[in-house]
């Protein structure tokens, strides 16, 4: 059912100069409020687009653009709703909005349009979610993957395995109900099956997560080493371009550099970092510093030896430190004779030539592939640490359950209980079941006017 909310009002475009600037408005007489301020020829026609001139409180025009109005429950948020399109200067459009708060409409917060729309049914929150990924999306496969949620595809699986739950729960409780009666009922091999199938398929979701989260948050890829091995070199190959500036005086990068690509889809924040090694120099001193606290944030480390020099002091040391991260090591400029301590010291170390761009695929493909990063050949939607917290609680439910019927035999009403119990946890994925708190937290990080 529809439920028209007090009004709400925001900016729904990023601060600053622009063609174009939206403001959107959504809840109960939010037409009937602000109607006054806006001159236009006649009525308002659902969802058309009107010329209207907007005027201040004194009668001045302050702009003039384009006014839609949404009635409920065709819009997006499934209240009456109306978006005008004015002039993109900051100066207007927060002269607009001063002028609709005066008008007893409340400032919106983040994300409560879309909060509306999951409360109005309109959308469930696995597709709310999206709303913010698709917005947040660093790169092409991430758009496609938050794109593919929002037209339903996560929520579609997650109710198949529902309604399976349901399906086998209606069995069991028919059996409580008319166990004097000659109905179907499951046996306990099929009901063991049927359980071990659905479980598979949750297992499949949850192999998802970390990929998923490495396509919204991105990498944090880390190079180190001591002074003048070709950390800049394979900074710059690895980018495509000459970024970071190389010279053969060692401590050339006196801080961190940071750019960002893409490896498969992935969103890679590359870390160039200065040089590790005892320093008197305050400037490369800090630079150090700094090298060794962007050590602490990487998801992974690539760790860069000279091949084509005997490993130093320095070099252990370094390794001492990220051997027990999560590291890569690269024997660096192989087009140079190899020393062969170098590679008996590192013999599953990625070699490559930065100079001249050799082992640079391998290197990007190794990287992946230790992330536990897993590309299907098709896009697919990727899941989050919230939808696998609860995976994991539905499916922890779902084996002990097929564990105990492997053992005894259990009632009905037990195989009811923690039937329900599993899907409680898939009903709280897509918002069937949840608190203001969950709420909350999912709509806090949307932007202000989504």
């Amino acid at each position: 059912m529809i439920k028209q909310r007090e009004p709400i009002v925001a900016i729904a475009t990023p601060f600053g100069e622009s063609a174009i600037g939206a403001i959107r408005l959504s809840g109960l007489g939010v037409l009937e409020k602000i109607k006054d301020l806006l001159i236009m020829k006649g009525e308002p026609k659902p969802r058309y687009a009107h010329f209207v001139k907007l005027k201040d409180q004194e009668g001045d025009i302050l702009d003039e653009g384009i006014f839609i109005y949404y009635p409920s429950p065709k819009s997006y948020t499934g209240e009456d709703m109306v978006e005008i399109f004015l002039h993109g200067n900051p100066l207007i459009l927060r002269k607009a909005l001063e002028l609709f708060l005066s008008k007893g409409i409340r400032l919106a917060e983040p994300g409560e349009f879309t909060k509306r729309a999951f409360l109005n049914g309109k959308i469930d929150l696995l597709q709310a979610e999206a709303v913010a990924d698709i917005i947040g999306s660093k790169s092409e496969r991430a758009l496609k993957s938050a794109q593919r949620q929002l037209q339903g595809e996560l929520s579609s699986f997650i109710n198949s395995l529902r309604e399976r739950l349901l399906e086998i729960l209606a069995y069991v409780e028919a059996d409580i109900e008319f166990s004097e009666e000659d109905i179907p009922t499951l046996s306990k091999e099929q009901l063991i099956n049927l359980l071990k199938d659905i479980d598979q398929n949750i297992q499949k979701l949850l192999s998802t997560v970390k990929t998923g989260e490495f396509l919204r948050r991105g990498i944090n890829l880390a190079i180190v080493g001591k002074p003048n091995v070709g950390k800049s070199s394979l900074f710059n190959a690895l980018l495509g371009q000459e970024r970071a500036i190389i010279t053969p005086i060692p401590g050339t990068t006196r801080d961190f550099l940071q750019e960002s690509l893409t490896l498969k889809g992935i969103p890679i924040n590359l870390i160039d970092t200065a040089g590790i090694r005892h320093t008197e120099d305050p400037v490369e001193k800090i630079g150090v510093e700094r090298s060794l606290q962007k050590l602490k944030s990487a998801h992974m480390v690539l760790f860069v030896v000279d091949g084509g020099k005997p490993l130093s002091e320095e070099d252990k040391n370094i390794y001492h430190m990220v051997k027990d991260l999560e590291h890569i090591v690269i024997i660096n400029k192989i087009d140079l004779p190899i020393e062969e301590e170098v590679l008996k010291a590192f013999p599953e170390a990625v070699k490559v030539s930065a100079v001249k761009k050799e082992g640079i695929e391998e290197l990007k493909d190794k990287t992946l592939q230790k992330l536990g990063v897993y590309i299907s050949d098709g896009v697919q939607v990727y899941i989050t640490l919230r939808h696998e917290n609860l995976l994991k609680k539905s499916q922890e439910v779902i084996k002990s359950l097929i564990n105990r019927l492997g053992l005894e035999e259990l009632s009905p009403e037990i195989i009811m209980l923690d039937l329900r119990e599993a899907i409680n946890y898939l009903e709280e994925i897509v918002g069937l079941l949840t608190t203001e708190d969950i709420l909350g937290s999912i709509f806090s990080r949307f932007c202000i006017g989504k």
